[in-house]
């Protein structure tokens, strides 16, 4: 450690920080705040496993860009005015891109008019091709003759020509129910409900706009709910998202507040100096920043989840910071302290890195991006104690300060009740049954439902919205499979046909598919022969008495077919709701038997039912898998390196300190009914890499001079952690208190295990009291020679797992420890 190493990283950190501040701050890698771009990130290799997350995410992103309102009024007239003030003051909001009223609709109808009346006769609404069917063919001959002489009619010489019996409005009017764009006003129960419907920017989701975005909506809508006979309600992702995200923003921010405010206090109380605290902050400063900076080298857009996992996981370093703190100067130069931790320093890096390196061989990009910020960050954090921190002011802990006679009291309790090797292994034996056990009484739940904190209001809202207008995103849709889109289309009109029943019997509210857009070639083939034979047969000639055109019967070999292609998609934009990827969808409305549902299509092929929160827990399931292997690898390599470093049955007791607090933590959210899930695995991975870090620095500070030191940072390591994540505890976000509860379990019964399973300290058991006790205290020099007599018999009763090196040794260099120095 030179003042070349020091300025070399220190260039290394600034450059860090400069690339981050380009890739983030100038928008060259983009931070994404959308869950829903979380859904179905999976590694390239593995993306054709995820063929239903595939199509949530799809649907999902269509419905994040959709934001429903539906304004009432106990007349019609003013809840059509109150609509279309809403709609003026949303289409002015930065972030829409489109506002659709009813009178929007019918604006659309002559575009959609031309676009579709070349395939009139190939086109039928469902009560047409009934009538049809049924040879009632007059029926809709005498409605085309009403239309023609209505005032409001649409009809022109063109529409006469190509569509003489007014098939297409009737083919629109179903059309504009099945997309659930709101074909107009309801009337229930005296009042009067009008839907407007905001398109969103797709760029608006994964920013921090949509926040905004929701803010200025609201804004608008309660303009018009200052009016006592208005009501407006509202439904859709944005608002959903935006209520977490406050829920969230609050919680975070009284937490951060009261956990800096903490540790500053803690620090500043125990050192009286400011050269500590800035260790504290340079150490994860520059771990945070190199964490970053790995990320957005190798990914372009990083997810926030990413970030804040990996920054809470860099609160690890923390720790390193405290260990060298604590050591008090009188134990010699920077450099001779600094030998003193290198040792505890470097296996609870090696620990802690290759546990988060097992994240990354998941299929899942998220864990990827959590295993690379946390090694990146947990390296530099290391780098950084090692180049900097020796160059800045260190002040003693005075012995007179409570925490330091709390040390020393818990220390003398510590050596009573830890018990000799065979204890400890008798204890390791117990926590890996306690592993075995736990895997039949503690449960997962991988439910998304759980995880959020949930609005009455807007639940209720959005059922209101639903019940009326039949409009808002339903849980649960179809996915038809086919070689082609004729093959997925003829199988949408085999489905309607079997779920009829159950939307008769209200099993089923409702149900959109492609094909109820654009039918089947062999639909419209169909169609086109029975207007032919029930239409233009028998009526075409009196119909042409009453027209000035003349009417020619279809060709079917010269009418052209529909079909659902680019310039339909122009034309109706909604229809990308109903396809994803080679697959179509059949968006289903208020599924009130599920088994009935699955019942009617058990034997249909190509048809899949999929529940999207059903689809997202199980995601996540196959993520807490993952998180399971990466755990247990993480484990594997703390008892290899610590059989390696210490001996076969003190580096096995040594292991069962971060195990033990693992279970603890496994037992503790048991007992408080905490949800076990993949974030609360992700916790228990914190858990383990800072109780590896209690024991090993523990366990390479037994018997030497710098023990009380260790057992101090420790102490300092345990408030800290705590404060920075036992406090998440109280959020009211239930996914960020359940972490908070399982954190807080296990650090403190990783704090209580590291010390009996690192062994006997150097303590006087003889009837001294122990420093900082009330009472007759020897000379330290006398309390050490004592002790080391004593320690000599302990490490023989122990079988000498330390190898055998003599406290004498250590009197003669009270700076050298039997571990000191490099590994």
């Amino acid at each position: 450690m030179t003042g070349r190493h020091a300025t070399a990283w220190i260039i290394c950190l600034v450059m860090a920080a400069a690339w981050c501040a380009w890739q983030i701050g100038g928008g060259h890698t983009r931070i994404d705040a959308d869950f829903i771009s979380l859904i179905g990130q999976e590694n390239p290799d593995d993306g054709d496993k995820f063929d239903d997350i595939d199509n949530v995410r799809h649907v999902l992103s269509q419905d994040s860009r959709r934001a429903i309102f539906m304004v009432s009024a106990p007349t019609r007239d003013r809840a059509i005015n109150g609509a279309t003030d809403l709609a003026g003051r949303l289409s002015w909001i930065n972030g829409t891109e489109k506002v659709t009223t009813p009178d929007d609709q019918a604006g659309r109808l002559p575009e959609l008019l031309a676009f579709f009346q070349p395939h009139a006769a190939a086109l039928l609404s469902p009560q047409d091709r009934k009538n049809l069917e049924d040879g009632q063919g007059g029926k809709i001959y005498r409605r085309a003759l009403q239309n023609i002489y209505s005032p409001t009619s649409t009809v022109n010489a063109r529409s006469l020509k190509q569509d003489p019996f007014s098939l297409l409005p009737q083919y629109l009017g179903t059309m504009a129910g099945y997309l659930g764009e709101g074909g107009g006003v309801v009337e229930n129960d005296g009042r009067y409900y009008v839907p407007v419907i905001a398109s969103l920017d797709p760029r608006l989701a994964g920013s921090d706009r949509d926040a905004q975005w929701v803010a200025d909506a609201n804004r608008a809508a309660d303009s018009l709910d200052k009016a006592a006979d208005i009501d407006v309600m509202r439904t859709g992702q944005v608002f959903f998202a935006a209520a977490e995200a406050t829920h969230a923003k609050t919680d975070v921010q009284r937490i951060a507040l009261l956990a800096t405010s903490g540790i500053v206090f803690m620090v500043g109380l125990v050192f009286f100096s400011w050269g500590p605290l800035l260790a504290a902050l340079i150490t994860v400063g520059s771990g945070i920043l190199a964490g970053i900076t790995a990320v957005t080298i190798i990914f372009g857009t990083v997810h926030a989840i990413a970030l804040v996992f990996g920054a809470s996981l860099i609160g690890i370093a923390v720790d390193y910071a405290l260990h060298y703190v604590s050591i008090d100067p009188a134990r010699g130069s920077a450099r001779q302290r600094l030998r003193l931790i290198l040792p505890g320093l470097t296996l609870g890096l090696i620990t802690s890195v290759v546990g988060f390196a097992a994240l990354s061989i998941s299929p899942t990009l998220l864990l990827t991006q959590i295993a690379i910020y946390s090694v990146a960050g947990l390296i530099a954090a290391y780098l950084t104690v090692i180049f900097l921190l020796p160059f800045l002011p260190v002040q003693p802990v005075r012995n007179y300060l409570p925490i330091r006679r709390s040390v020393a009291a818990l220390r003398y309790a510590q050596y009573r009740i830890t018990p000799p090797t065979w204890g400890r292994l008798s204890l390791v034996v117990v926590i890996l049954a306690g592993f075995a056990g736990s895997s039949l009484f503690i449960t997962s739940n991988d439910s998304i439902r759980s995880l959020g904190h949930g609005n009455a209001s807007l639940i209720a809202q959005t059922k209101t919205i639903r019940d009326v207008m039949g409009l808002g995103a339903s849980p649960m849709f179809l996915r038809i499979d086919g070689k082609n889109a004729e093959t997925r289309l003829q199988t949408e009109e085999n489905l309607r046909k079997k779920l009829s029943p159950l939307l008769a019997s209200g099993a089923l509210d409702g149900m959109v598919s492609l094909a109820d857009i654009i039918p089947s070639q062999k639909r419209q083939a169909e169609n086109i022969a029975l207007v032919n034979n029930q239409l233009y047969a028998p009526y075409a000639a009196q119909l042409a008495q009453n027209v000035p055109v003349t009417i020619t019967p279809p060709n079917q070999d010269n009418t052209p077919y529909l079909l659902p292609d680019d310039a339909s998609l122009r034309v109706l934009p909604e229809l990308a709701n109903q396809q994803s990827g080679d697959g179509d969808l059949v968006r289903l409305r208020g599924v009130q038997d599920v088994a009935a549902l699955k019942s009617a299509l058990a034997d249909m092929e190509n048809v899949h039912l999929i529940d999207p929160a059903s689809a997202i827990s199980d995601l996540f399931g196959r993520y807490r898998h993952w998180a399971y292997l990466a755990l247990g690898v993480a484990m594997f390599a703390a008892l290899v390196l610590a059989v390696f470093r210490y001996g076969l049955r003190d580096g096995i007791c040594v292991f069962g300190a971060p195990a033990g607090a693992v279970l603890c933590a496994l037992a503790g959210s048991f007992a408080l009914d905490v949800p076990h899930n993949f974030f609360t695995t992700m916790a228990l991975f914190l858990v383990f890499a800072i109780g590896a870090d209690y024991v090993l620095f523990l366990a390479e500070s037994r018997h030497s001079t710098h023990d009380e030191d260790t057992s101090l940072a420790v102490l300092l390591s345990l408030i800290s952690s705590v404060l920075a994540f036992g406090l998440l505890a109280t959020s009211s976000v239930p996914l960020v208190s359940d972490i908070g509860i399982v954190i807080a379990i296990g650090l403190l019964a990783a704090w209580i295990l590291a010390p009996v399973m690192a062994g006997r300290r150097s303590m006087n058991p003889a009837g001294y009291p122990p420093l900082g006790i009330a009472g007759s205290t020897p000379q330290r020099g006398d309390m050490i020679d004592d002790m080391d007599d004593i320690d000599e018999m302990d490490d023989m009763d122990d079988g000498g797992a330390f190898d055998g090196q003599s406290n004498s040794q250590n009197r003669n260099n009270p700076n050298r420890g039997p571990h000191n120095g490099s590994l």
